[in-house]
C-alpha cells in the first residue's frame, strides 16, 4: 500500500511539473493536426490546441488515416473495437465499444455500462443521463459518407456490460471504476468518451487545464465535442 501511494505521489509531481508528453512520432502528424483544428485555435492557442490533439495519439491503435479516407469504401468488417489509451504517460486504460448495424445499414457505436449495487433512483437517474450523453454525441457528429450513431446503454447484468462501475456520492472516477451521482449528463458524455478511447486533454492528476477549454475532453462540465473527437473514434473503423 505504501508503495502504491509513493507511486501516485511521484506521478502527481511529474504531471504538475510538465504536461503529458507527446508521443515521439507526433511531429509527423502535424499535417493531421492542421486539418482537424481551426486556424484560429492553432494561431491563438497553439500549445493548448496541440495538447488537445496529441493526447489522443497515445493509443494502442496507431492507425491515423487522412480524414478524407474515413468513408464507406475503407470500412473494415468488425463487430468490436478495443484497445488502450495511455494517461499521464504510463497508465494504460482500456476502451471498448461494439459496432452494431441497424436494419438500414447505420453503424451503431454501442457502449454498455453496468452499475454495481445501485440504490434508490440510481438506475433511473443514470439511464436518463446516459441517454442525454448519447444525444450530446449524436448531435455533434461529423459528416461522412456512411450513417452512424452512438448508443449508450445501462444494463442490469455485468456480463453484458463493457464496463461495470460503482456509484458514489462524490468521486473523480476513474471512468471505468467509479461514477458520481453528482455528475451531469455533460460529465457522463466526457466519461463515456474515455470508454470510446479518448484521453483527458487536461492534466489528469493535477486537473490543470492546459488544453482547449471549449473541448469536452478538456472541460468535462462545460466543454463541447469537437471534430477531432469523432475522428479519433471513427478512424478505428478504417482499414490501414
Amino acid at each position: 500500500m505504501k508503495l502504491f501511494f509513493t507511486l501516485i505521489f511521484i506521478l502527481s509531481c511529474n504531471v504538475k511539473a510538465s504536461p503529458q508528453n507527446p508521443p515521439p512520432n507526433v511531429e509527423q502528424y502535424r499535417w493531421l493536426y492542421e486539418i482537424l483544428f481551426s486556424e484560429t485555435d492553432r494561431t491563438n492557442l497553439p500549445t493548448e490546441s496541440f495538447k488537445s490533439f496529441y493526447v489522443h495519439m497515445l493509443d494502442s491503435n496507431q492507425n491515423f488515416p487522412d480524414p478524407k479516407n474515413i468513408q464507406n469504401s475503407y470500412l473494415k468488417a468488425t463487430e468490436k473495437v478495443e484497445g488502450t489509451i495511455t494517461f499521464v504517460n504510463v497508465i494504460k486504460k482500456r476502451y471498448v465499444y461494439d459496432i452494431l448495424k441497424s436494419g438500414d445499414g447505420t453503424l451503431v457505436l454501442n457502449v454498455r455500462v453496468h452499475l454495481k449495487d445501485p440504490v434508490g433512483d440510481d438506475a433511473i437517474n443514470f439511464k436518463e443521463k446516459l441517454k442525454s450523453a448519447e444525444n450530446i454525441w449524436n448531435a455533434g457528429r461529423i459528416a461522412v459518407d456512411f450513417k452512424y450513431i452512438f448508443k449508450f446503454d445501462l444494463v442490469e447484468s455485468a456480463d453484458k456490460a463493457h464496463f461495470s462501475v460503482a456509484v458514489l456520492d462524490s468521486t473523480r472516477g476513474p471512468y471505468d471504476r467509479n461514477w458520481s451521482r453528482s455528475w451531469t449528463a455533460t460529465a457522463i458524455a466526457h466519461e463515456v468518451g474515455h470508454m470510446l478511447g479518448l484521453g483527458d486533454e487536461y492534466q489528469t492528476l493535477s486537473s490543470q487545464s492546459d488544453c482547449l477549454t471549449a473541448s469536452l475532453m478538456c472541460s468535462s462540465w462545460t466543454g463541447s465535442l469537437m471534430s477531432h473527437h469523432y475522428y479519433f473514434v471513427l478512424r478505428r473503423l478504417i482499414n490501414p
